[in-house]
């Protein structure tokens, strides 16, 4: 028979390897979880890039000036769909604004058309071309307020990002039209 300290030294190495065990599962599932979420991203991040440079999917504007427009079907491309929602506070800022934004994309010859959920109704969107309702969103991708995408000449999808001031809006758009010229001319 083993003596009673042998016993004890030997339970206690056992528990002290199940111990270390235990903590080599756990650190091996953190890395398999954020393994997980790199692979995710990068799959959600390849969906996207596959859309870009797709035709947008025929939506139809409502609006004073707009009762026949079609977005991505000339005239209504090129345009700058900027989505917008009353429960979003920085976008108030951007609604103050919907018509200069929109005069100045005139002069650019771009449309500028709001999109707003089904939810917060037309308040204010009645000044410009606009769409309403989740599937229009989604449609274009856009998930997030203030947010904007790109629609070229060809009406297809360029890009589209969230936005944090109004004042980026032209720079963005002028890269964007810039990336779409350049996919032409590659073609």
């Amino acid at each position: 028979m083993l003596p009673e300290w042998a016993v004890t030294t030997s339970l206690l190495g056992a528990w002290l390897a199940l111990l270390g065990l235990a903590v080599v599962l756990a650190r091996l599932a953190q890395r398999l979880q954020a393994l997980h979420q790199v692979v995710a991203s990068t799959v959600e991040a390849e969906r996207e890039r596959a859309r870009l440079g797709q035709p947008v999917a025929p939506l139809a504007l409502a609006g004073r000036a707009s009762d026949q427009l079609i977005l991505g079907v000339s005239p209504a491309a090129p345009a700058v769909v900027l989505a917008l929602s009353q429960r979003c506070p920085p976008c108030a800022t951007f609604r103050e604004r919907l018509e200069t934004l929109a005069a100045s994309l005139a002069e650019r010859g771009m449309l500028l058309v709001l999109a707003v959920p089904e939810s917060d109704g037309l308040a204010g969107a009645a000044r410009v071309p606009h769409l309403v309702g989740e599937a229009a969103l989604a449609a274009l991708g856009l998930a997030s307020f203030p947010s904007l995408a790109f629609v070229d000449e060809r009406g297809h999808l360029r890009g589209r990002g969230v936005l944090r001031t109004v004042e980026e809006i032209p720079e963005i758009v002028d890269l964007l039209r810039q990336t779409a010229v350049k996919a032409e001319e590659r073609r």
